[in-house]
């Protein structure tokens, strides 16, 4: 699937949600643009770069999970899908300190356009909303997951750290994804479905999808690398090692990528990447089964049909 079919699908699946993220446009404009004034001079730096806002995809689900189940519109989900976006951005920020990135969704990065230091504080300004706005929940199991989500991620993005340069076994490799990508998706859908809901049974499913959807995402976005030479080479020169890779070295059994320029030649004529994309398409039809705990509806269909833009 291109680029632009993509873009003309998952648009169409986000236009059942639209309201909801109209709502969500006035939560940033209310928790984080506000008060731009000389003495918080970095309200209108995030402005600027929060005005490309990305696919969502955390929001969007966390919407459909909440109409599919059928809930009323509440403010606490339009808070959760805030808290989530904004963890996330936090984390990109860090991220691409991390890696030296000088672009971020076709963007310059805040390290590029300012510097590590400000960037740095600006992720941790982040956070610190996100603190703000969580201390507002009066539910100890949804704080205790968002704690528990950014543990994890920060965690993920150490042993990716101390991993450098290393070829990891597929299972470590899925391992780190769970926690660099899936825990913020299990956050914001366990806690969309504990706020109104008490069937343990079907919680356990709502788990699994998020977990299983987030390990093919992170599969996709990995994939997507390997044909965006930049980034491509980004990822080499930082080591971060991901499925393709892991599979090359299994099957040419190496143990450390001493020439990357010959790797990035050779792997097209193995069976590198069609075996990431079969990994990928594992999990994400894991997370169609999953979902097939809730009642059919529109919504429920949509969150299928989001699914299967990340097959193949």
């Amino acid at each position: 699937m291109t680029d632009l079919e993509f873009i003309k699908k998952y648009k169409i699946i986000t236009e059942i949600v639209s309201e909801d993220f109209a709502v969500l446009d006035g939560y940033f404009s209310k928790f984080l643009f506000a008060s731009e004034t000389k003495e918080n001079q970095i309200k209108p730096i995030l402005k600027e770069f929060f005005s490309h806002k990305g696919k969502r995809i955390r929001s969007l689900l966390i919407f459909l999970l909440m109409r599919a189940l059928g809930c009323d519109k509440d403010d606490f989900y339009y808070k959760l899908a805030f808290s989530n976006e904004v963890i996330h951005n936090a984390t990109l920020i860090h991220d691409d300190i991390i890696d030296c990135s000088l672009l971020r969704r076709g963007r310059n990065t805040l390290n590029f356009d300012y510097d590590s230091k400000l960037a740095v504080l600006a992720g941790d300004y982040l956070l610190s909303v996100v603190l703000d706005i969580l201390s507002d929940i009066d539910d100890v199991e949804i704080r205790k997951l968002h704690s528990s989500a950014i543990t994890k991620i920060v965690n993920g993005e150490l042993e990716q750290y101390f991993n450098r340069f290393k070829i990891l076994s597929i299972k470590q490799y899925v391992e780190k994804s769970k926690n660099k990508t899936s825990r913020l998706f299990e956050t914001g859908l366990v806690s969309t479905y504990l706020y109104r809901n008490s069937n343990i049974v079907d919680l356990e499913k709502i788990r699994s999808f998020s977990i299983n959807f987030g390990i093919a995402f992170q599969i996709d976005n990995d994939l997507k690398n390997y044909y965006d030479e930049e980034k491509l080479h980004e990822d080499l020169s930082n080591g971060d090692y991901s499925a393709p890779l892991i599979y090359y070295s299994m099957e040419k059994n190496i143990t450390e990528i001493k020439n990357p320029k010959k790797v990035l030649k050779d792997i097209k004529n193995t069976e590198a990447i069609k075996k990431s994309i079969d990994l990928k398409d594992y999990y994400i039809n894991l997370a169609i089964e999953n979902i097939q705990c809730l009642e059919d509806n529109q919504y429920k269909k949509a969150i299928v049909d989001l699914c299967h833009l990340y097959t193949g």
